[in-house]
């Protein structure tokens, strides 16, 4: 409104700098939920982030509700995942309590990490290759269910999740 100023926020995130960053969903996933715990839950969940940097980390980030202090939750590692992260998307809220993030790297490692539910530990659900140099991450806007990733000079691809958390590739011809 009239008055109102942008506040600008900022903390040392990655040595050598923030190559992206992804926001978590906004909504909390008891928002889609049914049953009596329904009312104790928050509308909304806590602001969290997700970064990558020129340290090669994958970083999740949380803050207080005015945004004044950010907090480093989880570093993402896992094997297999080499290089320097390019980009990170956190997974539109689907109405499950889970969260997912992607990270993809300049060497052409995805990998793709699960929370089963806010304040656990993150895990690594799995990690492929892609022929050539990560360059975006983006999910469906829909359920988040499918994750596209841009690689090389020209290279993308679309893939599912499968049976037992493998993702999949999606035929071009599907």
């Amino acid at each position: 409104g009239p008055g109102s100023e942008w506040q600008v926020r900022s903390f040392p995130a990655h040595q050598g700098g923030v190559a992206a960053l992804s926001w978590a969903p906004s909504t909390s996933p008891a928002t889609m939920a049914t049953g009596p715990a329904v009312g104790r839950a928050a509308a909304l969940a806590p602001c969290r982030l997700v970064t990558c940097g020129a340290d090669k980390a994958v970083c999740v980030w949380q803050t207080d509700n005015k945004l004044l202090d950010w907090r480093k939750q989880f570093s993402l590692t896992a094997a297999g995942f080499s290089g320097h992260p390019r980009d990170v998307a956190w997974r539109p809220n689907v109405g499950l309590p889970s969260s997912l993030i992607a990270a993809g790297t300049e060497e052409g490692s995805v990998a793709v990490w699960v929370q089963d539910m806010d304040g656990r530990d993150w895990r690594l659900q799995t990690c492929w290759q892609v022929p050539g140099d990560v360059r975006r991450l983006s999910w469906s806007r829909t359920a988040g269910v499918v994750l596209g990733v841009s690689f090389g000079a020209a290279g993308s691809a679309l893939y599912r999740e499968g049976p037992c958390g493998k993702w999949e590739p999606i035929p071009l011809d599907a």
